[in-house]
């Protein structure tokens, strides 16, 4: 009988409002006394009402049959289901704005450049329009020999709204057990005394450390780009002891330069800046830490051992908010004849690119990840809201449409995004 019932509510509503003259009669949708319908009609009654609370932000006031347990696992995912919904809605809100941005100093109008989010449409025209726009600019600049480097960044898990999230779900992360719940990953915070392993400040940040990105001021080795002091290494190819440089200088420059640098960096870091050992870490200190570590992050994926897995697929999309990646590393290097409309491409990519290429190297993915877990884990609701009554089987048949339409609107993100990576790497497939 329940298996009748399962296909009877996966139906579309009309169809279940053909299959009882009761939901005919009262037009189906939300009448009134649904609830105190006996046995399969009034689960049919209810599942026709739809779960607009999924929307609106009504979960929490829902009450589901089945006992304390599967009440709080359907109400756990139908939040985790909302939450992952209005991250992707607000990814593409920021992919917009990014792209928009880089549009914006290349010339473009507002016109070009206007679109709300929804399903990912907004986020491709605006992104492919300034493709476009880039696309153009790099070729009407052939002669500047422009290259653009772009390294994955990396993502974080919130450990401390994991745990809390866990313990609400009734498996609490065990003492002990932090640096073995981070796979594929390490932990890493913030350190109020002796960071023992690196300490990574954020992109933009003042930088005297490691810069695999495009470094503003000063290199002292691995540098390409331009100039404005001295060069240390070729200039244009020829060798160059310290002299002055209006090419493409390679090697070490003293001030003012403006280019991507494997060495330390003094100045601004398009990327992370990375220090080794810092007795003091204004940013991120990972690799050990002389006190405990603060705000501690995973930059693998947190999976604590014996959580239940239901409980670990709803936190990890419940904090899907928390989690962060970093701006990717994008290196931009001219390497011909620099002229002001190439200085002018350069620069809006350096300040736009990183945020646009994070939605493709970073954080889509991870987002995807969440979405796909709340995707499956749907479907191994299906009992327990068959228990649950009608409410429960419309609810979570809503929650599993709004994570297919999530992916998708991801996918369309990811594609938009990686149409201005490929547009500035001159790749015409997107790729870095």
């Amino acid at each position: 009988m329940s298996v009748n019932r399962w296909k009877l509510f996966a139906m579309p509503v009309a169809l279940m409002g053909l299959a009882s003259p009761l939901l005919v009669n009262c037009g189906g949708k939300g009448f009134p006394g649904a609830d105190s319908l006996p046995g399969p009609a009034g689960d049919l009654a209810s599942a026709a009402s739809g779960c607009d609370e999924l929307k609106n932000g009504g979960i929490a006031n829902l009450k589901f049959d089945g006992g304390a347990d599967v009440d709080a696992k359907i109400k756990g995912f139908l939040e985790a289901a909302a939450s992952l919904d209005k991250l992707t809605a607000d990814m593409e809100a920021d992919l917009i704005a990014s792209c928009g941005k880089l549009g914006k100093d290349l010339g473009m109008s507002d016109a070009d450049l206007s679109a709300e989010p929804g399903g990912g449409k907004g986020a491709e025209k605006v992104c492919n329009a300034v493709s476009a726009k880039v696309s153009a600019a790099v070729k009407a600049n052939a002669a500047a020999k422009i290259t653009v480097e772009i390294a994955p960044p990396k993502c974080y898990a919130d450990i401390t709204a994991m745990q809390a999230c866990l313990g609400e779900c009734g498996s609490p992360v065990q003492p002990g057990k932090l640096e073995a719940s981070c796979e594929g990953g390490e932990i890493s915070g913030k350190c109020d005394a002796e960071c023992k392993g690196s300490c990574t400040v954020d992109a933009g940040a003042a930088c005297t450390g490691t810069c695999n990105a495009s470094c503003s001021g000063k290199c002292e080795a691995g540098f390409k780009g331009t100039c404005g002091g001295k060069c240390d290494g070729k200039c244009d190819g020829k060798d160059s002891k310290g002299a002055a440089c209006t090419g493409v200088c390679e090697g070490k420059c003293d001030a003012k330069a403006e280019g991507s640098c494997t060495g330390t960096c003094e100045g601004s870091c398009s990327g992370s800046c990375e220090l080794k050992a810092a007795a003091k870490c204004s940013g991120s200190c990972s690799g050990g830490c002389s006190a405990e570590i603060k705000e501690p992050k995973c930059s693998g994926e947190f999976k604590p051992p014996s959580v239940d897995p239901s409980c670990q697929v709803s936190c990890t999309a419940k904090t899907a908010g928390q989690a962060k990646c970093d701006p990717p590393d994008v290196r931009i290097v001219a390497n011909g004849q620099v002229n002001a409309d190439a200085q002018k491409l350069i620069a809006a990519l350096r300040t736009s690119l990183p945020a646009i290429a994070k939605v493709q190297l970073g954080t889509g993915k991870k987002l995807a990840a969440a979405v796909s877990g709340v995707g499956k884990a749907g479907a191994e609701l299906k009992d327990a809201a068959l228990k649950a009554g009608g409410k429960a089987v419309a609810c979570v048949a809503a929650a599993v449409d709004a994570s297919a339409s999530a992916t998708a609107s991801i996918d369309i993100n990811v594609k938009a995004s990686a149409s201005v990576s490929g547009s500035a790497s001159g790749s015409a497939s997107g790729g870095t």
